[in-house]
């Protein structure tokens, strides 16, 4: 295929790639990162957002332009969207159309430096959020409505694999509640209570291991 353009080498799927060449592109710059991570957790208009970060809305709006040219939002039509604001605009809201997860086969094609330095973020944003709420007073707060549980044990292959796929059935009904929740609380205009549900399942070393 000597003599092909840039463009027609990228869109002849012959490349190698570890993401999907949306998400690629989503994910390569920190505020379009922010908005899927936003869009993700709920239904926001970019004027919300905007003022939960401090900046004007045309100094950021080319980044939810991206995503929505990209397929990785859409737009929500809700009671409040329909609402006009100063000179004569509509507040539009959004919405994530997909969780970013990577399949099985995703994560397998990662290079293990990548999959190692993904392992260290997830497990450091539970902890940033842990140690928030700890200082924040909100760890516990509201009593039996919270949950807390360590569950070691040891299992065998059959049952470890259920264990894992309880956690894959429980994290995809977890994100369609929060779904649900978040059209709820855009028609209400309601702030609703940020919260952090963290699944982690992983093999603990041996105790003659951590002691040799």
């Amino acid at each position: 295929m000597a003599g092909s353009s840039m463009k027609e080498v990228i869109e002849s799927g012959k490349l190698k790639r570890f993401f999907d060449w949306r998400l690629s592109r989503a994910f390569a710059h920190p505020f379009r990162e922010h908005l899927l991570a936003v869009f993700n957790e709920r239904i926001a208009s970019s004027r919300e957002i905007g003022l939960e970060v401090g900046l004007e809305v045309p100094d950021f709006y080319k980044h939810v332009t991206v995503l929505e040219e990209l397929g990785c939002i859409e737009e929500v039509q809700i009671e409040r969207a329909a609402r006009r604001l100063s000179r004569g605009k509509r507040e539009r809201f959004f919405r994530a159309k997909a969780t970013v997860e990577l399949d099985d086969r995703g994560w397998q094609i990662l290079p293990p430096s990548l999959r190692s330095d993904l392992r260290a973020s997830l497990v450091q944003s539970v902890l940033d959020d842990l140690v928030r709420a700890m200082n924040g007073g909100t760890l516990g707060a509201r009593g039996r409505a919270d949950h807390m549980s360590w569950t070691p044990g040891r299992y065998d292959a059959l049952g470890w694999g259920e264990a894992c796929q309880i956690m894959h059935e429980t994290f995809h009904r977890l994100i369609a509640i929060q779904r649900k929740s978040a059209e709820r609380l855009a028609d209400s205009g309601e702030r609703g209570m940020p919260a952090t549900i963290a699944l982690l399942g992983f093999e603990t070393p041996a105790a003659e291991r951590l002691s040799s």
